[in-house]
């Protein structure tokens, strides 16, 4: 599914206007009834207030109001005068008062003090005031309306997005409305995704009010759905045996830091690879050893910091040569001779590869060398992704889509810039919105799972791209799983590996399970 900007959204409606013939009183009565049906179906009480603005969000809201009087006690608040209406929007205010459907004008005197005492005592609120086209903070007299609303006790159902939302970035735009509940016509857009956008829509529902389908396609923006995660699962042939699978080297770990690369090994293990060279300094392998005993460990010379030796490349060179991906970051440290390391193996290593961690922070002084051809997956945070930017975390949340999409870019390189709504863009623009995860994951080591799980469908032959996608979805979806269990407060990272198996069942990768279980349970 497509995630649109708010001018896409309005070029789908003119086109379906246009081109095809539907009349925009059409399309709006669709998008009202399709708002009747979600009320009806929560069965609120008998007092509904509607809220309506001056564009095609009110009218939308206009519909809903036609369709429940005589049904509800019904009282519509219109934000601007008639006369300020026009279009769509204006034939269904001129019904509803050819009905005789109470509408107050909120520009009259004392009219928001009488918004206010009946918003205390209504059964629900349709927030009809602004749609996806805002784009500008609200007026003084509007963010007065919308703090009445969420003052209210009454639950709140918003039309498209809740009034004061940027559709494209998320960002309130002075005030927004609170909504509990936010129904969407044909896609979902941005600010639904973005926070603190995302934080205020309450649950969300896409509805389809009879735009072609030709219309909903070719976009950049996608969200990173089930079917989507389903589909990019690597096959596990019967005959298959480990190097089918692939091999995968991880270059982690500095005296202090095992706990990392033991993190990303047992992910890579978990994720399905075949075989995983575990390459960590000589000093911590027997650490990694005890608690890793899948992994085949290469032990490297270290240097006094307690770091891989730069010198080290050799070693890591004959290693890859049989691998089909490696990784390189988690817990590997920041001394300077450092850089000079991965800067050779970005130039010397031809296999498909991420970089997480230390090696992001790293790479933020080397830059990306010219010479890097094959496939690079960079996972940053808003942290490493400012220092990669050049740029401040707070910059870099302001427009996730547009950092995401810069740093893709600068870097030539598929990006994972996570956080909550975890975003993977590629050189091309193209950008996912992973649906799945929790607070919870918010915890040391979650990263180095992720890096695991991306180094492991590199070498079973997913692109980095399809990497990126299947990894940040199955990762965030045994956070959710772990979550069900334990809780988000107390989880840790090393919850994260017991659920990824579970997490593959609900994919349904396991599919012999599941048969059996189905016959087991007609038996």
């Amino acid at each position: 599914m497509h995630v649109l900007q708010a001018e896409e959204m309005r070029r789908i409606d003119q086109r379906a206007i246009q081109e095809y013939l539907i009349p925009g009183v059409i399309l709006m009565e669709n998008a009202g009834l399709r708002l009747v049906e979600a009320i009806d179906k929560a069965n609120y009480g008998p007092r509904l207030t509607i809220i309506a603005g001056r564009g095609n969000n009110g009218g939308d809201g206009f519909v809903v109001a036609r369709h429940f009087y005589g049904k509800k006690e019904v009282h519509v608040w219109t934000a601007v005068r008639d006369e300020d209406y026009r279009g769509d929007a204006l034939i269904n205010l001129q019904i509803l008062r050819k009905l005789g459907v109470p509408i107050t004008c909120l520009q009259e005197p004392g009219a928001l003090d009488s918004l206010e005492a009946e918003l205390q005592r209504t059964d629900l609120i349709v927030d009809a005031l602004f749609g996806t086209g805002l784009s500008r903070p609200l007026a003084e007299k509007d963010q007065k309306i919308v703090q009445a609303i969420n003052e209210s006790p009454a639950p709140v159902l918003a039309v498209d997005i809740p009034s004061g939302i940027c559709a494209n970035s998320g960002q309130v735009l002075g005030a927004a409305v609170k909504a509990d509940m936010t129904i969407t016509f044909a896609l979902p857009k941005l600010g639904h995704f973005l926070y603190p956008g995302a934080a205020y829509r309450g649950r969300l529902e896409v509805v389809d009010i009879g735009i072609p389908a030709a219309l909903l396609s070719g976009f950049k923006v996608s969200l990173l759905t089930p079917a989507l995660a389903q589909a990019l699962l690597p096959p596990r042939p019967a005959q298959g045996h480990k190097g089918t699978f692939g091999k995968a080297l991880l270059v982690a770990g500095s005296r202090g830091m095992s706990g990392a690369a033991i993190l990303a090994a047992q992910a890579a293990l978990r994720g399905g690879c075949g075989l995983l060279y575990a390459a960590v300094p000589q000093g911590i392998w027997p650490i990694v050893a005890s608690a890793v005993a899948e992994a085949v460990l290469l032990p490297l010379p270290e240097s006094a910091a307690g770091c891989i030796d730069p010198d080290a490349l050799s070693n890591l060179q004959e290693k890859w040569a049989d691998c089909q991906a490696l990784a390189v970051g988690p817990g590997l440290g920041r001394e300077p001779g450092l850089q000079r390391l991965l800067l050779t193996i970005l130039q010397a290593c031809p296999i498909p590869m991420v970089l997480d961690a230390d090696a992001l922070n790293l790479l933020a002084v080397t830059g990306m060398p010219a010479e890097r051809k094959a496939p690079t997956v960079l996972t940053p945070h808003p942290g490493e992704a400012a220092r990669l930017l050049g740029t401040k975390a707070a910059e870099i949340q302001a427009d996730r889509i547009k950092s995401a999409r810069e740093l893709a870019a600068r870097y030539e390189s598929v990006v994972v810039l996570k956080g909550a709504y975890t975003l993977i863009a590629d050189p091309e623009g193209n950008v996912a919105i992973n649906t799945t995860g929790n607070s919870g994951m918010a915890t040391a080591g979650s990263g180095d799972v992720l890096t695991g799980l991306i180094l492991s469908f590199l070498a079973q032959g997913l692109t980095g791209w399809q990497a990126a996608q299947l990894a940040v979805y199955l990762h965030g979806l045994a956070g959710d799983l772990a979550a069900e269990k334990l809780g988000q407060t107390s989880l840790v990272a090393g919850d994260l590996l017991k659920f990824i198996s579970q997490a593959y069942l609900v994919l349904g990768e396991n599919t012999y399970v599941k048969e059996a279980l189905s016959r087991e349970g007609s038996a």
